[in-house]
This record gives structure tokens, sequence and C-alpha cells, in this order.
């Protein structure tokens, strides 16, 4: 095996591209890239009501599983020596020859890193990082299609809230449609990619969110800047198609992430805390701040995720940050985040006329190691207001 580990490091070596994000189309979905390690994928299918980025890595996880190769978990549903096959799938190699490919959202164990590639003994050959997540670094909740009726909400098998799916875009009370809850379609038009290379690499996806009669209602239009140290900036634009759209008061939405369960505060405690001092998700909630991060362990290690509002949009947001693992951000929730303590002007649903009237809205999601201190937050918040428009 030390033959193929040689030979697979030079081969691995000539196509390595450090400090830069590469897009990748598969079909309509893209997949995202960081130093020649995957990040995320966006994923494009109408089965799952929305498009969402899913799975999402924090950085260093090949160099965790490569150093904790072999260990025993500490924990029996700690995430092992294992890799989860993302969207596209994984060719199959032995020294420089293909030998087959393993399909999208196969669970395999590692049993050698010759970075960048991974020895994988069941299949007997070799999988590039590219094509799959290390499960201790992925910081989005698995989709479970047949979840296990367990009742105790701090069980690490317990799933709740099935439409939380990676980090999304949709609201619900859209002229009565529950997006959020997916009690409508969010159906992709395009996906753009504008910067394919570079850092910030970026892409533009259009996506239709579709009334009662399954026609046209709000076109979205969404640029996403994606740097190498994590940082995703999304530029959400929303019109009117036509007819007139009424984004109501409510506290489902808008920008989220699904945190894995290990991540939740109820079980590990945190720390949530925003820009402001603020500690807990009880304390974070509703209110307006710049950023709010949420930390928590994935195996041996610590994680966090940032969400990050922008001064120039239209009203500050506020967060629903819970201790169960889901955390967003929204301007469409006065009322339901205060319990109607804003004045009415302040709390008014936003309407768009049909004909060009448009809302825009930039937020940030910062996926980092460590603590807000570690992962430096408040610097990365000042990286995030530098980006142009």
């Amino acid at each position: 095996m030390r033959v193929m580990v040689a030979m697979v490091c030079v081969l691995g070596a000539a196509i390595a591209h450090a400090g830069e994000v590469e897009l990748t189309k598969m079909g309509d979905s893209v997949k995202v890239t960081i130093d020649d390690e995957f990040f995320s994928v966006y994923v494009v299918d109408a089965k799952w009501k929305k498009p969402f980025f899913m799975p999402v890595t924090a950085p260093g996880g090949i160099d965790v599983l490569k150093t904790e190769l072999g260990t025993t978990p500490a924990e029996e549903h700690a995430p092992g020596d294992t890799v989860v096959v993302v969207q596209g799938g994984a060719t199959l190699k032995v020294l420089d020859e293909t030998r087959g490919s393993v399909p999208a959202g196969e669970v395999l164990t590692v049993g050698d890193v010759a970075e960048p590639w991974l020895w994988i003994p069941e299949k007997e050959g070799w999988v590039h990082q590219r094509d799959v997540a290390p499960q201790k670094a992925i910081v989005t909740r698995a989709i479970n299609e047949n979840p296990e009726p367990i009742k105790d909400r701090k069980d690490p098998r317990y799933y709740d809230h099935s439409h939380h799916k990676g980090i999304w875009v949709s609201v619900d009370e859209v002229n009565g449609i529950t997006f959020w809850n997916e009690g409508g379609l969010i159906k992709n038009q395009s996906v753009e990619l504008i910067t394919p290379q570079g850092n910030p690499a970026v892409m533009k996806v259009t996506n239709y969110w579709l009334d009662k009669s399954d026609q046209p209602l709000v076109n979205e239009e969404t640029t996403i800047h994606i740097f190498d140290n994590r940082l995703m900036v999304y530029d959400i634009k929303f019109s009117a198609v036509e007819t007139e759209v009424t984004f109501d008061d409510t506290k489902e939405g808008l920008f989220g992430i699904r945190l894995p369960n290990s991540m939740r505060e109820m079980v590990a405690g945190g720390p949530v805390v925003n820009a402001d001092g603020l500690e807990g998700s009880g304390s974070a909630w509703g209110k307006t701040s710049p950023w709010v991060d949420y930390v928590g362990p994935v195996g041996t290690q610590q994680y966090g995720v940032t969400l990050m509002d922008h001064p120039e949009n239209f009203r500050k947001s506020r967060y629903h940050v819970r201790n169960y693992g889901l955390f967003s951000i929204s301007p469409f929730g006065e009322q339901a985040y205060t319990k109607g303590s804003d004045s009415p002007q302040e709390a008014q649903p936003v309407t768009l006329q049909p004909g060009g009237e448009s809302i825009a809205l930039r937020y940030g999601l910062y996926v980092h190691r460590g603590d807000a201190q570690e992962g430096k937050v408040a610097d990365v918040y000042e990286q995030f207001l530098s980006v142009p428009n």
C-alpha cells in the first residue's frame, strides 16, 4: 500500500491549487472546494422543496481525520474515521487507473490518508478529498428521511424540523404560503458561475418561489461570494413577478443553517454569543446585533458558525437562534421577535409591487474552528463589511 501512497501523493501535488476557492458544476448543482478540499455543495433538487448548501465542513477536517485515524471515539455516536461521498459521486482509483465510482451519500471508512487521497479498504481503492466530506468536520445536520421515533430531545439521534436542511433561504407567510415550513416550493431556474476560481469565487442563483398554482410568485436572485477562510456573503434580491407580494411578520425565516446534534447548545452548552456581549441563545434570540456566533463540538473538535447582518439592509435583522441547533437571521419578524413592542411603523409587513419593485439584503455566514475569539469573528465581520456590492 505504501507504494500506492507515494504515487497518489505525486498525482495530488500536480492538481492542488493552494489558497483558491473553486466552483464546479455537476448538472445544476455546484460543488465548492477550498485549497482542493471539499467545503460544500449547492443542492438543486425539487424533491427537497428548496435549494440549499449541504453538507458544509469546517476547516482542517482532513488533518483531524489523519491525526485521529484508528482512534476509538470517546462517545458512541461520535464520528469515526468516516467520510460522506458528496454530490456527483467519487471516482475510485488504484495508482493512476480508474476502478469505478462511489455514489453520492455513501458513507466510507478511511484506512489511510495520503493527501489529497484517502484509502478506502472496503472498496480497495482511493478517493479524492474533493469528493468527500469528513464527518469529523461537518457542521450541518444530515438529512434523515426515516428518523427513529425518539422522544428524548437530548438523544444524539433525535430528529426534528425536517425542513431544516443545510444552509438555506426561505421564509413563511409570503402571500400566506409557508415556504420556510415547505408548504410552498422554491424552484431553481439557473446557476451561473461568475468567478469559478479565485478568492472569492462567486456564483449567482435564480430561484422562483411558486404560488399555490405553481406559478412564479417571487423572483429570488442571490449572488454568493465564497472566501477561502469559509466566509460566505449572500446578496439576496427579492422581486414580485406578476402579482403583489407581501412578506408578513413571522419568526420563521430567512437565512439559516441547521447545526448537527452534537453542536446543540442544549447538550453542549455553547457558547452562543453576540457582538454586544450577550451570552446564550435565550439572550441573543430576537435581538439585533452585527453578528451572533454559535459554537459546539463535532467529535473532539470545537467549531463555530457565525451569522452576520449588514448595516445597509433596509432594517436591522433579528436572530432566530435556538438551543436545539436552528440558527437563522431575518428582517421579517419585528412583532414575532419582540411580541409587538416595536412601533407599528417598524413592524409593518413588506409589500412589493410587480413591475420592478424589489428588496435587497446582505448577510454573512462564517464557519471556523474554536470559539469566537479563536475564530477571529470580529475581524471577519470587518472583512464582510468590506466586500464590494
